[in-house]
């Protein structure tokens, strides 16, 4: 089995899979907001230790350099702390994939939307009914319309799929988190199948 990861400090995604690709379990991992980011990185890390077990492989989405740096510290301190875990646990190096390059292999677009990926995954493991899945879709297909139209600025269509990804998470219980951990299992079962 294979564990994959998409860490962060508010929700963490994870997801097991077995040898051969498939979707066996997934959650996430979510701190308290009032403790100091140290001690959510000492949590974190202490619930992903307890997901090692009967694990061979664990896949972890690369950082993404964004334009706060200090967020990008914290992500290199959490990403940090796992990966010595998991070396302590399984004296073994984990494999890292770029979101970007996940999707790629996953067979997404590199640059789709977190909402996007959300409707992915629900639609492949049938997360929602078909007539919820339609109306995300519908919704997606609409604000990309209007941004190419020029209707609506970037800014506008960023809003757009971030409310529509909150609702997807209230809806399905499927987070962004929770997908981009999904998307990391598919690639890697891809990459696994192309060897």
């Amino acid at each position: 089995m294979y564990l994959t990861l998409d860490l962060s400090t508010k929700n963490t995604g994870w997801a097991k899979f077995t040898k051969d690709g498939k979707l066996k379990k997934r959650g996430q991992i979510t701190p308290a907001t009032d403790i100091h980011i140290y001690h959510k990185i000492k949590y974190i890390t202490d619930q992903i230790k307890s997901l090692y077990v009967g694990i061979n492989e664990v896949i972890i989405e690369g950082l993404y350099y964004s334009k706060n740096p200090q967020s990008l510290l914290v992500l290199a301190r959490l990403s940090g702390a796992v990966i010595n875990s998991w070396i302590d646990y399984k004296f073994k190096l984990p494999i890292i994939y770029t979101a970007s390059h996940a999707r790629k292999l996953a067979g997404i677009k590199g640059t789709s939307h977190k909402a996007e990926i959300q409707v992915y995954v629900i639609k492949k493991y049938k997360y929602a009914p078909k007539k919820a899945i339609e109306d995300y879709e519908s919704v997606i297909e609409e604000v990309k319309l209007s941004l190419k139209l020029k209707e609506i600025k970037r800014s506008a269509y960023k809003y757009r799929l971030t409310k529509l990804s909150k609702r997807i998470k209230t809806e399905t219980s499927i987070g962004e988190d929770q997908a981009d951990a999904i998307i990391l299992g598919l690639a890697y079962a891809e990459e696994q199948r192309e060897k």
